[in-house]
């Protein structure tokens, strides 16, 4: 267990710090943060879905080690194709 500290006016004051948040990101982690050319190119698309069918969509694309944006572009193309020859 850590000895006490004396309080102390210096103690007492509170301390201005820097948060993560507004600090520049370094190194290796700005590196993994840089989206790739793809990535540039791609939109958001939300959707608003009942509970149950989130869950099942969430389990299918995780059996499939997939995401869910891939699992659902998959879903979309196995789609317009059984419409097209339809």
């Amino acid at each position: 267990m850590p000895a006490p500290a004396a309080l102390t006016r210096e103690a007492l004051k509170a301390r201005q710090g820097t948060s993560l948040a507004a600090t520049r990101i370094r190194g290796e982690a700005a590196k993994v943060r840089l989206k790739s050319p793809q990535a540039l190119n791609d939109k958001p698309l939300q959707l608003r879905l009942p509970r149950a069918e989130v869950k099942s969509i969430k389990l299918a694309a995780a059996e499939r080690e997939q995401t869910i944006s891939h699992f659902m572009l998959g879903c979309f193309h196995a789609y317009m194709k059984a419409t097209k020859t339809a």
